[in-house]
């Protein structure tokens, strides 16, 4: 197809559907659903099958599918049951950057036909939007799409060359999703910063979806980067010990999936993040001359280098138990995690979250300031222990769910003799 000539009569055919609408004003022809041109802001690609007309936009920094649905231009009526059709079917508080949208178009009226999330390489989740002739009325249906896929199993070892767990894995070609992953198991168990030592070995299993690639006109296997899991992973070092986590399945979306050992107790830790994307110790948990009073005082935290208006996000899952202001800590928030440990945030000035909000790893839920006490822009970043003793947040690890126990500590024993099995297969192929 000759773009440049799909171009301007997607141009005229959209003229003329602004025309046909005022003039007809026709139920079905919602005034918000007319298409955006393909020069417009943020739209990706444009191009016709036999579906129809098909528009397709990418998520940016800090948008979400509202986004996506007011810049293809469909009809506020239309949203709210789209959404509804998708919120069983996808997670989209945890959209990417970069993940693809489309909206399909009837030619000749330019109303929305289907809207499509295409969350990997194979999938996609499409929402069909029927119109009745008699009453108006819109139907949604919601269809998932599959590409032929195949499982593989790939099992991969090595040796700590440095003390960056990160950098042996990235080293190794595994995508970061995979690299952040492990490292999140482990570092419920292991403190990297102090016990990783040269030398230690690591051992990782995953489970990886391949499909046939044909988009460059040859067949090449692919791996679906968000489909692949971790199934086994092991670290064993002089200083750092021995520790093993096994992937457990408890059904979809359920609370439970994450990594164990042989005993049932969680490894996966709930993302304990920095608070801030660029990180500058400026004052560490521990006795120091407080900078404002001149008084040796304990320092129940550690002060990052922030400027006034930075990000400040939730270090973990969890739960805002307060969000006010005091003299001394200024703007604050404090949140409880899943272990019933408590992380603050001081001296912002913004807060973005009230008392009683569920919010997630990574979440913005402020930003840093100069309020309260202080000398100085920046933030205090402070972790209570489920005892209310304060604790150097720097050395904090984070547990996501409950030791398992009964029937879901048997499951967790049978799938992992079954991860067993294939470990063994995959070394002896080794």
């Amino acid at each position: 197809m000759n773009f440049g000539i799909f171009k301007i009569n997607f141009i005229v055919f959209a003229i003329a559907v602004i025309a046909a609408v005022i003039l007809s004003g026709c139920a079905n022809e919602l005034p918000d659903s007319q298409m955006p041109q393909d020069d417009s802001p943020g739209i990706a690609a444009v191009s016709e099958n036999d579906a129809g007309i098909v528009i397709e936009t990418a998520l940016q920094r800090g948008e979400g599918p509202f986004n996506i649905m007011e810049r293809l231009k469909i009809d506020r009526k239309l949203r709210q049951g789209i959404l509804e059709m998708l919120a069983n079917e996808t997670d989209f508080t945890r959209l990417k950057v970069g993940e693809r949208f489309a909206g399909i178009f009837e030619p000749d009226a330019g109303t929305l036909l289907e809207f499509v999330y295409f969350q990997n390489e194979i999938t996609s989740h499409r929402v069909i939007i029927s119109y009745s002739e008699n009453d108006g009325t819109v139907g949604f249906s919601y269809v998932l799409e599959e590409k032929p896929s195949e499982i593989r199993y790939r099992l991969i070892s090595g040796t700590l060359n440095s003390t960056t767990l990160d950098a042996e894995l990235r080293g190794l070609g595994l995508p970061s999703n995979i690299v952040g992953m492990a490292a999140n198991i482990l570092e419920a168990k292991v403190a990297f910063r102090t016990d990783a030592r040269t030398g230690d070995e690591f051992e990782l299993l995953l489970q990886e979806t391949y499909y046939a690639d044909s988009s460059a006109g040859v067949i090449v296997d692919k791996i679906v980067d968000d489909r692949t899991e971790i199934l086994f992973v092991s670290y064993s070092g002089k200083r750092a010990g021995t520790h093993k986590g096994y992937k457990y399945f408890d059904g979809v979306k359920s609370s439970y999936n994450a990594h164990y050992t042989e005993d049932g107790e969680a490894l996966i830790s709930s993302g304990l993040r920095y608070p801030l994307d660029r990180i500058h110790i400026t004052s560490n948990y521990g006795n120091r001359v407080h900078p404002v009073t001149g008084v040796r005082t304990m320092h129940n935290g550690v002060d990052y280098r922030a400027s006034v208006g930075t990000p400040v996000y939730a270090v973990a899952d969890g739960k805002v138990v307060e969000s006010r202001f005091n003299e001394l800590s200024g703007n604050y928030i404090a949140i409880r995690h899943n272990d019933n440990s408590t992380s603050y945030y001081l001296h912002l000035s913004k807060r973005n979250v009230n008392v009683g909000a569920n919010v997630r790893v990574r979440q913005v839920i402020g930003a840093s300031g100069n309020t309260g006490r202080t000398n100085g822009p920046h933030l205090h970043f402070g972790f209570k222990q489920p005892n209310g003793s304060w604790m150097n947040p720097l050395q904090k690890r984070m547990i996501a769910a409950d030791k398992l126990t009964g029937e879901k500590l048997e499951k967790l024993k049978e799938q992992i003799s079954e991860i067993k099995k294939i470990y063994k297969a995959e070394q002896c192929d080794m």
